[in-house]
């Protein structure tokens, strides 16, 4: 039985359902993407012929008019930015000078910080070397031990 005959002896599908092709579908599939765009264009006989556009000739590009007023030397926002440009480097040398005084006295300082920590080390040294060299000089020791009495008698 054939797809036909069977449609004829069924029943009316319901809308919405599939129903079944009468023969299969063969061949190559072309896909909407895989062709170019099609453009038409005046024929021979004045009517509009369709053509893709990758066959048709390149057309010239229209160039824009030059405009040939003459321009200054110099461009004035080139001129505005080299302007900047210098003025930011002589306030750069300006504060590089003026710090200059300011290094030799931070460096001044330096110097001098390092100068009272060697002094203190030289008396921290001089101080303990004796006593952990076991060379400590010799001291006198001497006690007195006072006995106060009654009605103002002491004794030594």
């Amino acid at each position: 039985m054939t797809a036909a005959e069977y449609r004829e002896t069924a029943m009316a599908p319901l809308t919405g359902w599939p129903t079944i092709p009468d023969t299969p579908l063969t061949g190559a599939v072309r896909l909407h993407g895989e062709q170019g765009t099609v453009v038409y264009v005046p024929g021979p006989d004045g009517s509009m012929v369709a053509v893709l556009r990758e066959h048709l000739p390149s057309a010239p590009a229209a160039y824009q008019p030059r405009d040939l007023t003459p321009q200054p030397l110099l461009d004035p926002r080139a001129q505005r930015l080299a302007a900047g440009g210098l003025l930011a480097g002589g306030a750069g040398f300006g504060a590089g000078q003026l710090l200059v005084g300011a290094g030799q006295i931070v460096s001044a300082l330096a110097g001098l910080g390092s100068v009272v920590m060697w002094v203190a080390i030289a008396v921290v040294a001089s101080r303990l070397a004796p006593a952990l060299l076991g060379a400590s000089r010799p001291a006198t020791v001497h006690h007195t031990t006072v006995n106060n009495r009654w009605f103002g008698r002491s004794t030594h």
